[in-house]
């Protein structure tokens, strides 16, 4: 844009210039010459006038051309965002499915094997009481079980 500016510049100038060169140069009276000057200022102050114009159309349609990008730009990334999102929840749910299926199954061996113990117990116990049951029965009778104490 700059580049452009510059260029229009250089010819509004150069152009200035050579008109004014050529009329001072020209085999006219001062009147004429004075005449030409000033018709040779106006189409060249209504060629400037046109030329801005189009400078500020132009710009107006590079900002509209940016805004519509930008909002493009704005949409796309509101989609992905939502996108992403979406993935993220999806994958927490089944990671979460996951960990509670891993927890029960956990839950169920830790109960399984706290139940293996207690009916291990309960049998060692009534083995145990048999046991017992049947030293202090024949114990008595036999004086002792054949144990000596040192006292």
């Amino acid at each position: 844009m700059a580049d452009s500016r510059d260029f229009l510049i250089g010819v509004l100038v150069g152009s200035a210039i050579g008109a004014a060169a050529a009329l001072l140069y020209a085999p006219q009276a001062g009147t004429e010459t004075r005449q030409m000057i000033k018709e040779r200022a106006d189409e060249a102050k209504d060629r400037s006038v046109e030329l801005a114009q189009q400078a500020r159309d132009k710009a107006s349609t590079l900002v509209q051309q940016a805004q519509t990008r930008v909002g493009e730009v704005t949409d796309q990334a509101k989609t992905r965002v939502t996108e992403v999102a979406g993935q993220a929840k999806s994958r927490v749910g089944e990671v979460a499915s996951q960990v509670t299926g891993t927890v029960d199954r956990q839950r169920e061996a830790v109960r399984s094997a706290v139940e293996a113990g207690k009916q291990a117990y309960q049998d060692k116990h009534g083995e145990l009481s048999q046991d017992v049951a049947a030293d202090t029965s024949g114990g008595s009778s036999s004086g002792g079980g054949g144990q000596t104490s040192a006292a």
